[in-house]
């Protein structure tokens, strides 16, 4: 039998269907190749294989016929019997996978054998490769029935590529408020041969898995701070094959910072170690501006929860408004605002009635100097 003669070989069944009854429906414009045989009893038959194309991709199940047909019978034939058909890859180095198919029989001129196959290329499957195919049988003449093995027949040349590459979908890019829950980035890949897929924030890994062909890949990126991020997904397939995109997102600072609001003050004029103590509060604070009755008199930088004191020395009585207005890095602010009100003292007084009735007598003596003369 030739199985024993090529048990030297690499048997390696990669998908291989030999059923023979089952029906693979194979195209109708496949293109048929064939070889003309002489048996070892006469017989002329014909091996021909049906295939579809010659130009094979991985991944992608291949389906093709192959079979025997009985052109005519040798002297005394009566029949083909116990028919066993073979198929053969090589690339003329080192690939070969064979496969047989089930025992078959022939018992009229023009009767045919023949047996349904099927193979997926994978990654290991050369780019190139020879097709052949073979048979044996046995011939019924009534005694000493001959045998036919006819070795490898080379029937075509098998040019085997990768798929493309897979397939994915380009997001919008996204821009949200800090704090804002809700937000996810979401891809939709596709291939037939799915494997694993990378996302990089900033060109640093931040999650990985396997895909689904047509199943979102969904990354949430509501932990994010006020910044700009890009997100990169890489996804594989079984070929080595990538295919990536990127997301640019923006999240905002919205948020105001948070200032107290310390009581109005009322104190006597000449009064030291009176101020105002303001604190506020911002993630990303930046500046201040402190106004006295609308006229800018200090301004700086502010630090998260650190007071603000503006001490209120040598004021002059009267009133007074003081308002301070604390901004963030994204121009968010806040202000408040705080009354103050300066005392005149009782000698205060006093001194100005002095002054007044002293004004008065100056008075009175120009106009009794004008009246002598």
């Amino acid at each position: 039998m030739k199985f024993y003669r090529f048990s030297f070989m690499i048997l390696i069944l990669i998908t291989l269907g030999m059923v023979c009854q089952t029906n693979f429906n194979i195209d109708v414009n496949a293109a048929t190749y064939t070889t003309y045989k002489t048996s070892s009893g006469g017989s002329l038959y014909t091996l021909y294989l049906d295939l579809t194309t010659t130009s094979w991709r991985r991944g992608e199940t291949i389906y093709f016929d192959i079979g025997l047909t009985v052109n005519s019978f040798g002297s005394g034939i009566y029949d083909f019997h116990e028919i066993n058909l073979w198929v053969l890859f090589d690339d003329g180095d080192s690939y070969s996978v064979s496969g047989e198919s089930e025992w078959g029989s022939v018992t009229y001129e023009g009767g045919t054998y023949e047996s349904h196959w099927s193979f997926t290329p994978s990654q290991a499957t050369p780019g190139l490769f020879y097709l052949y195919i073979g048979s044996d049988f046995w011939e019924d003449v009534g005694w000493g029935d001959p045998y036919t093995d006819d070795g490898w027949t080379y029937m075509v040349t098998i040019y085997v590529s990768d798929p493309p590459p897979p397939s994915i979908t380009h997001p919008n890019d996204k821009t949200f408020s800090e704090g804002v829950t809700g937000n996810e980035i979401t891809w939709v890949a596709t291939h037939d041969s799915p494997d694993d897929y990378y996302i990089y924030q900033d060109g640093s890994l931040v999650e990985s898995g396997y895909w689904s062909s047509g199943i979102s890949i969904a990354y949430t990126i509501d932990y994010l701070l006020k910044g700009d991020y890009t997100f990169t997904i890489y996804v594989w397939d079984d070929f080595s094959q990538s295919t990536s995109d990127s997301v640019n997102v923006h999240v905002l600072d919205t948020t105001s910072p948070i200032i107290d609001s310390p009581v109005d003050l009322a104190f006597e004029e000449n009064m030291t170690g009176k101020f105002i103590e303001w604190t506020a509060y911002d993630t990303y604070p930046e500046s201040y501006e402190l106004t006295r009755n609308g006229d800018v008199i200090e301004s700086g930088a502010w630090t998260n929860l650190t007071p603000l004191i503006f001490t209120l020395n040598s004021l002059k009585p009267g009133t007074y408004t003081y308002c301070l207005t604390v901004v963030d890095e994204s121009g968010n602010s806040a202000s408040d605002c705080v009354q103050v009100e300066v005392i005149a003292t009782a000698k205060t007084e006093n001194t100005l009635i002095f002054i007044s009735i002293l004004a008065l007598i100056s008075i009175f003596a120009v106009s009794s100097v004008s009246k002598r003369k």
